[in-house]
């Protein structure tokens, strides 16, 4: 792993208790003794994975670990994990929850307890081009996406990555509260991006679904453009 870094890519509140990770790596560089290398357990699907997942894996599960520590201070138990649970996702330890996610040779994690959030969701995307933003924008973008109020200056492949990554972290951060699996697509077409700013963006529950709702209709998320890379993150608090 390289380039390690421990600072969130976004402007929070100084008082979010929210631990970072994040790194580079190559996969070409990952073999069967780098999991024990970075600490991170083998899982029994490793078997059937390629050199390629198995490096996104062992890059995830390490900034995860990393940010993990940070978040259960120095007290916290040295063989922290976080195994694959049946529902396919990460199973954090009691009193945690978190976020991974990783893109080509990028891999960030976030952690924090509990108590502080409902869900977190954290999402990292290489920029589209504005061509390959056209052919993936019918399954990614809806409707009323289109009516969304821009505050900053966007390509259009900017615009649509930034929607994907966006819907994509709100997914991980309310996945632990749907009782059923619900899979990306049922949720992009849950919810739509009214306003975009230069640091943030809102994300709203389709009219349609939010009749009688009780629960949450709009969560401000934040987003960062690093050079190719696109981050957005979800901070869910508690209701």
């Amino acid at each position: 792993m390289t380039n390690i870094f421990q600072t969130a890519p976004f402007d929070l509140p100084a008082s979010t208790n929210l631990s970072f990770c994040g790194c580079s790596f190559d996969w070409r560089q990952i073999c069967a003794e780098s999991f024990h290398r970075y600490g991170v357990q083998v899982p029994a699907q490793r078997a059937n994975w390629s050199r390629k997942r198995q490096a996104e894996y062992i890059a995830g599960r390490y900034c995860a670990i990393q940010a993990l520590t940070d978040t259960a201070g120095p007290n916290s138990r040295p063989e922290l994990q976080i195994p694959i649970a049946d529902n396919r996702r990460p199973q954090w330890p009691l009193g945690t929850l978190g976020s991974i996610s990783h893109s080509r040779d990028r891999a960030i994690a976030i952690a924090a307890r509990d108590t502080d959030f409902s869900g977190l969701g954290i999402d990292c995307e290489t920029l589209l081009s504005d061509t390959a933003a056209a052919e993936i924008a019918p399954w990614v973008v809806q409707r009323n996406d289109l009516s969304c109020k821009i505050e900053a200056s966007l390509s259009y492949g900017l615009w649509v990555t930034l929607i994907f990554s966006a819907k994509e972290s709100l997914f991980k951060a309310l996945a632990p509260t749907h009782k059923k699996y619900i899979d990306f697509g049922q949720l992009s077409n849950m919810f739509f991006v009214s306003q975009i700013t230069a640091k943030t963006l809102i994300l709203n529950t389709e009219p349609h679904l939010d009749r009688g709702s009780r629960s949450n209709s709009q969560f401000e998320l934040f987003y960062r453009v690093v050079h190719h890379q696109i981050y957005t993150m979800a901070l869910l608090p508690h209701s």
